[in-house]
């Protein structure tokens, strides 16, 4: 299980990095685009808000590792709810959000040690190892819009162009993401603080790609998340990492029910 450990280790720390004047963009009559974080994002939010709905695929390649998955997800405040399939490794795993809490389905083979031989495990918000994934374990944080927060709060356009993607137009923007400022943003969003720690004082920029459709949805992201890593002091075999996003049938229904009472179990992390 440690792979798996890992793994949800990881995908937190992705998530929480993985939010209304607007101005037109690739696509519209004028086809112009965004040169101000801020104003990117607030047109963004505010589409993403609309929708309220997508299905989604995430790789993140770390230590010559990939976690790849896919789901779906209803971001609507307190009312969030989010389905994930996701591969750690050897290990596949399917993890849901809903009501406010979090579930995970291990393989058969860890079971009986993990869950008690239910199929579904209920995380504890209270376990240390829980307390670790932070943002991980609430579904709103999950939101792309809260991820585009980390843009607006943080986020600096260097160049974007007009282009398409999977044969859709699209603007492609590339960001510089403040490290000490989306660092501060997560500070107040209740971040682990011994996760913070690790960055207190360090200093650079987070490389991000981002692709916004006619809509103004977003459609891809990418983060190059090896300097963060640096600052953090990990082993260098863990310093180059990367992620990749990508979100379809923007405002498709999301509908999503927590497992049945008698097919879940307490989640067993850590010692």
């Amino acid at each position: 299980m440690k792979r798996t450990a890992l793994g949800a280790s990881v995908l937190a720390l992705v998530v929480a990095l993985t939010g209304c004047g607007t101005k037109t963009v690739s696509g519209t009559p004028s086809g112009e685009s965004f040169t101000d974080a801020q104003e990117l994002v607030r047109a963004a939010s505010s589409k993403t808000a609309e929708a309220k709905s997508s299905k989604f695929t995430f790789e993140t390649a770390l230590a010559g590792q990939k976690f790849t998955g896919q789901g779906a997800g209803r971001y609507d405040g307190a009312n969030t709810a989010m389905q994930m399939s996701m591969d750690v490794g050897p290990v596949h795993e399917e993890i849901l959000y809903v009501d406010g809490s979090a579930y995970i389905q291990l393989p058969e083979e860890y079971r009986e040690k993990m869950t008690g031989g239910k199929p579904w495990g209920k995380l504890d918000p209270n376990n240390p190892m829980a307390k670790s994934m932070g943002a991980s374990t609430n579904a709103e944080q999950n939101d792309p819009s809260k991820y585009l927060d980390q843009i607006q709060e943080a986020g600096t356009i260097k160049r974007n162009e007009q282009t398409t993607l999977d044969g859709q137009p699209v603007t492609h923007y590339w960001i510089d993401v403040d490290l000490t400022k989306v660092m501060n943003k997560l500070a107040d969003s209740g971040y682990p603080q011994e996760m913070l720690d690790l960055l207190k004082g360090k200093t650079g920029t987070i490389p991000l790609e981002l692709w916004l459709n006619q809509d103004l949805l977003p459609v891809k992201i990418t983060e190059d998340l090896g300097s963060m890593m640096k600052a953090m002091g990990a082993p260098s075999q863990l310093t180059d990492m990367t992620m990749t996003m990508t979100y379809t049938d923007w405002g498709t229904p999301v509908t999503l029910t927590a497992p049945p009472a008698d097919q879940v179990g307490d989640l067993k992390l850590g010692g």
